[in-house]
């Protein structure tokens, strides 16, 4: 059967398809040219398969099915595509650029607020009551042990709670890398600020112990100030101690306070005579106090010490101070006073020979006179008083306390 197919398939085409020849006469010559079954075979299925793409394409467009419609489409979602990531970019861009300006802005706002806290924190630490600082005569004052130390604390009406080292700190996040160095210098800030508070609250306690070891009133020495500074103690809670903003400046304020107290209490001390008011070898010949008078033998009231020495032994102001008096006093014979101011006054008797004016300034340890036997006395010596508001007080409290502040 097969056969009988390809046969009639190979005399259909035979048949329609035979060998043809073409004759050309050109310039009188004739040519001619043989178109075999095969290459007309081949030539009609080109045609055939052109006619059938031409055929395929005028039917698509004449019913709107252009082929090259999806690849537009397609250019048309790509651009789609592009264009909300371009706009998606944009967006993230303008959002990344508004969160530059915040953090620019807040970044800009904490090195501000820094800055006023180290000028504060400069201000404190380079002010002459600063921690670690000299007093105004070049010297320090140094606080020996704790036997002046302890004994106020049994006369504390109001004991003072310890003070813990807690420094609380607020975090700070910009989104930076630069957020830890920022903690780090907020922390190094606030450790500076805690450090100052502690110290000037322990000098505020150790001057306030001095003057309390002379059975002496710190307030009544205090009002006796010619700057208006002081007030009473008020220790410091550490659960009430913030850093922030609000904590910061309320803290410094304190501080500054607390400062101007030290510098009453500064000048309070160092008016305080408690040098040896004997510049030689010398004893205690009578004390503060009730004794026997030496000429009448009777009990009288002694408002001073005697030292007794050889004649012209050196005598000294126990405290800086401008000299009130010099000259004869009855029974005190030759005096020297000297007003140390906060109130304090102190007297030289008996002197033989005087080597300041009144109205002259006197630094601690300066020779005032000598010692003499001038006045009612039994021999050479040195009457020394200690006045305070005009009453006198026992002199040897301030050669004890004086052992201890030098």
């Amino acid at each position: 059967m097969l056969a009988d197919m390809s046969g009639g398939i190979r005399a259909w085409i035979l048949q329609h398809f035979p060998e043809r020849q073409i004759y050309l006469r050109s310039g009188g010559e004739v040519k001619y040219y043989v178109l075999t079954t095969r290459l007309q075979v081949l030539a009609s299925t080109l045609l055939a398969i052109m006619a059938t793409w031409c055929l395929y394409t005028m039917v698509n467009l004449f019913f709107g099915h252009n082929p090259l419609r999806p690849a537009g489409q397609e250019v048309k979602r790509v651009q789609a595509h592009y264009q909300r990531l371009l706009a998606d970019a944009e967006a993230k861009e303008s959002n990344a650029r508004l969160m530059l300006l915040e953090q620019r802005e807040s970044f800009e706002k904490m090195a501000k607020s820094f800055e006023e806290k180290h000028q504060t924190l400069s201000q404190i630490m380079d002010s002459p009551n600063n921690l670690g600082m000299a007093t105004a005569d070049g010297d320090k004052l140094i606080f020996a042990s704790n036997r002046v130390l302890m004994a106020p604390a049994i006369r504390d009406t109001a004991p003072r709670k310890a003070r813990k080292a807690v420094v609380q700190t607020a975090e700070l996040h910009t989104g930076l890398d630069i957020d830890r160095s920022l903690q780090s210098l907020d922390d190094t800030q606030n450790e500076i600020l805690s450090s100052a508070e502690n110290s000037t609250l322990d000098r505020i306690e150790a001057k306030r112990a001095i003057i309390r070891s002379l059975d002496m009133s710190v307030d009544s020495v205090l009002e006796e100030s010619p700057f208006g500074k002081g007030g009473p103690f008020l220790p410091v809670d550490p659960n009430e101690v913030t850093v922030n903003e609000n904590g910061f400046v309320s803290r410094v304020a304190s501080i500054q306070a607390r400062l101007a107290e030290v510098d009453a209490l500064e000048q309070a001390v160092q008016s305080l005579p408690l040098g040896n008011p004997v510049g030689g070898e010398s004893y205690r010949s009578s004390s503060f106090g009730m004794r026997n008078d030496p000429f009448t033998k009777r009990p009288t009231w002694h408002g001073g010490i005697d030292f007794v020495g050889q004649r012209q032994t050196p005598i000294l102001a126990t405290a800086e101070g401008t000299v009130s008096y010099v000259g004869k006093r009855g029974a005190y014979g030759r005096v020297v006073e000297i007003d140390h101011g906060h109130g304090f006054v102190t007297r030289y008797a008996h002197l033989q020979k005087t080597f300041v004016k009144r109205g002259q300034t006197v630094n601690k340890g300066e020779k005032v006179g000598g010692m003499g036997s001038t006045g009612r006395n039994t021999g050479t010596h040195l009457h020394y008083e200690v006045h305070f508001q005009g009453r006198v007080y026992d002199p040897n409290k301030f050669l004890k306390a004086g052992l201890y502040v030098q």
